[in-house]
């Protein structure tokens, strides 16, 4: 039987790591994502009240009506609004009966997926991060590859097929060892190949491709949002001489308090222990998200302010002067863990004199000289090929293998195969089609 004080440690344990969640999810999401997880929050919780804007003192009376006209609109958005991947899954989790800290796992993984149903960070990383013990991952991570859609809770598209096979009662089938086995040569299209490396009949086995073939290859595809045009920018950055200055923006984040109303109903009927019960769930919920919203911003900014530190020169010389990172230096310079530098920058943009970049953009690999130093980021070398095609002769346009040896009087080493995938990501054509006698 345990004791009083084991038992207040482990509520405490849960809330706490409750909390942690939310804070995950205001992370992981974008300004738009946010904005409608605040509205539901908000028409779901009474406790909960969005600021008004602030408004000129004529229009005290529009502020006065705002609370009642924002909650009436936040409660028809909600009813409209399309139901997404992770609210799918969680609602699965949330009904399964699971004992709380196996749900509480399971929500975890959830929350650390994208819009595919994949892991943005392994879960052993996430465990270790939330000291999750291993047994009880391993326990999640299956319950979360049971849910529906089938192939969500992979780390990799090879993975979330092997998942929908396993699925189908296909565990021990061909298409489950091409899968499994022949990977490369499944994706080239190798099929010979493949037959060879397991033994298979060529006929068989491209059969048994044509069964992977008929997999979903996004399972969390019937859930994607059509994507917006606008994108609002969750920092600015402004230069001041040769300074710069960082801030957030928080531009249509909305602004949440606590309701000054239902505390005082929640005094008024101490002797009702249900509403007490309730109310206070609502208080502590809404401060959680406060709280939850407050660390969010603080931690992009805390971010974004080490990435402007590092590609300092960006902001004054563009794309070339785009040094190497990774997010692995962001973490030793703030102290906070690689997947929460991650969910920091996914889907968050910086407003500069460049124009309004992906946070994500500022991180890219090492590009090596000659003797193996690091030399230059992805991003500075496709802007070095972005000006020699701009400053190359019409009549004699350069080819790959030209540009990747001007690269190399520069001092940075790259494949002629690598200079074509650069330059067909700036959607320029081959030399062949740029010339212009």
């Amino acid at each position: 039987m345990s004791s009083p004080g084991m038992e207040q440690g482990m509520k405490q344990t849960m809330v706490a790591g409750a909390a942690m969640q939310l804070f995950m999810r205001t992370l992981q999401a974008s300004h738009m994502e946010l904005t409608q997880q605040v509205h539901q929050a908000v028409a779901a919780n009474p406790a909960l009240e969005e600021l008004p804007p602030a408004l000129p003192e004529s229009d005290t009376a529009q502020a006065a009506d705002f609370e009642a006209t924002r909650r009436h609109a936040a409660f028809l958005d909600s009813l409209a609004e399309e139901e997404t991947l992770q609210s799918h899954l969680e609602q699965q989790i949330r009904t399964s009966g699971f004992p709380l800290d196996l749900e509480q796992a399971c929500l975890l993984l959830i929350s650390n997926m994208d819009e595919h149903g994949r892991f943005a960070t392994p879960p052993a990383s996430l465990a270790e991060e939330q000291n999750l013990p291993p047994t009880l991952l391993r326990k999640a991570l299956r319950e979360v590859q049971e849910l529906e859609p089938a192939g969500v809770g992979a780390l990799d598209l090879q993975e979330s097929l092997i998942i929908q096979l396993r699925r189908a009662g296909e565990e021990d089938s061909l298409a489950m060892s091409l899968l499994q086995d022949c990977w490369q040569e499944l994706v080239h299209h190798r099929y010979d190949a493949a037959a060879r490396k397991i033994g298979a009949d060529p006929q068989l086995v491209q059969l048994a491709a044509r069964r992977i073939a008929r997999l979903n290859p996004d399972p969390g595809s019937d859930f994607a949002k059509v994507e917006q045009n606008v994108i609002t920018p969750d920092i600015i950055v402004t230069r001041h001489g040769d300074k710069l200055e960082v801030n957030l923006t928080g531009e249509g984040i909305p602004r949440l308090t606590l309701s000054a109303d239902y505390r005082n109903m929640m005094a008024e009927h101490a002797e009702k222990p249900d509403l007490r019960q309730y109310l206070s769930r609502c208080f502590r919920e809404g401060r959680d998200l406060i709280r939850a919203i407050d660390q969010r911003q603080q931690t992009i900014l805390c971010v974004a302010n080490a990435i402007v530190k590092h590609q300092h020169e960006f902001f004054f010389r563009g794309a070339r002067a785009m040094i190497p990172l990774r997010m692995e230096d962001i973490a030793a310079d703030t102290g906070l863990h690689v997947s929460t530098i991650s969910r920091a920058v996914n889907g968050k943009f910086l407003r500069c004199d460049f124009g309004v970049l992906e946070l994500r953009r500022f991180f890219s690999a090492a590009l090596s000289s000659p003797d193996g130093e690091a030399v230059s980021s992805a991003q500075a070398v496709q802007a070095r090929i972005s000006q020699l095609i701009a400053e190359e002769n019409p009549a004699k346009p350069l080819s790959d293998a030209d540009i990747a040896a001007a690269l190399a009087d520069d001092g940075i080493v790259v494949a002629r195969r690598t200079v074509a995938k650069y330059r067909e990501a700036l959607h320029v054509l081959p030399a062949a089609l740029r010339k212009n006698i």
